[in-house]
């Protein structure tokens, strides 16, 4: 087992690298001097943690770099533990495990195994970032497979059907962790993984090593130099809303007041060819909107005095802040003070009954709700809606 201190490159980023591969300029936006951080990035990083200790503890793996901490000393480290968490990281253990296991009986060998292992990239001196867990198996004759845990509810995919291409950030890195070892361990296949949990998203992807390596020569080589020359062009899509400068990048702004013109046609004059055209630009502009407001309201926050525009509050909220005064008081003058008890989230069911137990107990009594409805391109993988009238019903 081969563990580093999670390292992230600023301009080039593998998480980002669907935004630099296509937009030149975001490396200079991205040069790390207006990065934050947010309680969904935090989560996910103390997630993975969590889940490359349940690892290292269950497969026995050595870790050169440092000590091996118990579970337990680990969970106290972090500061957002919560139920949710540990039900990830179990699974994302469980999967990882699995993985190798099914390697290992189809080969009889032992495969190499590195968990949280920084790569370096030699395309430029600040390229770097980390792997969640790589794998490289005797399988087929060399089989190196990349699994990725992701922790939010925006669905990921290892291969994208609208692009043609699979991800990139997983993509790059397959190619460092290949070049790592492609002395050491002969490799002719590749498998990307995307693991999902919140909203039971697993997918992979599987290619010849040749397709990894034509994708380094002409989509990753030509990309990097395109940054480098001395105007880098900027070219918006999809991707700007991981970019940091999406919320004052000119191109960007062009691109969607052209859009928006577009929009001040009355809607009833359009016909669905003119709606469905402007359908594929929607989501950009309203997320282009949300940056701009959100790039606004931070700078007013930082002393920012906009001509037209002020910082008001948001209608307000009462909230206890001693709920033994309350419970005293109400109690004095013999009104019971408590909610009403009510059923634990399934989540903490599952803890208390067993994952194992949980179908056999109360599935009965358990259901899927349907999300929303979104439109989506014909592209996306996720199956169609069902959609009754109302005069079917």
């Amino acid at each position: 087992m081969s563990r580093s201190p999670t390292i992230h490159s600023r301009k080039y980023s593998p998480s980002k690298s669907s935004t630099w591969l296509n937009c030149p300029l975001s490396t200079l936006l991205n040069d790390g001097s207006s990065q934050e951080t947010n309680p969904q990035a935090e989560f996910g990083t103390q997630c993975h943690e969590l889940g490359a200790a349940l690892i290292g503890q269950s497969l026995n793996l050595i870790d050169y770099d440092s000590e091996l901490k118990p579970i337990e000393e680990v969970i106290k480290d972090l500061d957002m533990y919560s139920e949710e968490m540990q039900e990830i990281a179990d699974g994302y253990a469980d999967f990882v495990i699995q993985t190798i296991e099914f390697d290992k009986k189809r080969t009889d060998t032992e495969p190499l195994i590195v968990i949280e292992q920084h790569l370096d990239m030699d395309f430029d001196d600040d390229a770097g970032g980390t792997l969640d867990c790589g794998i490289i198996s005797s399988l087929g004759g060399g089989t190196l497979t990349v699994i990725d845990l992701k922790t939010g509810r925006t669905p990921v995919y290892a291969f994208d059907s609208e692009s043609g291409l699979f991800n990139s950030q997983l993509g790059i890195y397959a190619l460092y962790f290949y070049k790592s070892y492609k002395d050491l361990y002969p490799i002719k296949k590749i498998r990307l993984v995307i693991y999902q949990p919140v909203i039971n998203n697993t997918n992979d992807y599987e290619m010849p090593i040749e397709e990894l390596l034509q994708f380094e020569s002409n989509v990753l080589v030509p990309a990097v130099k395109r940054t480098k020359v001395e105007n880098p062009e900027a070219h918006p899509g999809k991707y700007c809303r991981y970019c940091a400068g999406k919320a004052i990048c000119a191109k960007r702004a062009e691109a969607n007041k052209l859009v928006m013109q577009a929009l001040k046609k009355p809607v009833s004059t359009m016909i669905d060819a003119d709606i469905e055209a402007l359908l594929p630009h929607l989501d950009e502009v309203i997320q282009y909107a949300k940056d701009v407001m959100e790039f606004a309201i931070k700078k007013a926050l930082n002393g920012h005095k906009w001509s037209k525009y002020k910082l008001v509050h948001t209608k307000g909220s009462r909230k206890i802040t001693d709920e033994e005064g309350v419970i005293k008081a109400c109690e004095q003058v013999g009104i019971d003070p408590y909610a009403t008890k009510k059923v634990a989230g399934i989540t903490e069911l599952t803890k208390r009954i067993g994952k194992s137990k949980v179908d056999a107990l109360i599935g009965a009594y358990i259901n899927m709700q349907l999300g929303s409805l979104v439109l989506v391109p014909k592209s996306d993988p996720r199956e169609e809606a069902n959609i009754i009238e109302e005069g079917d019903k």
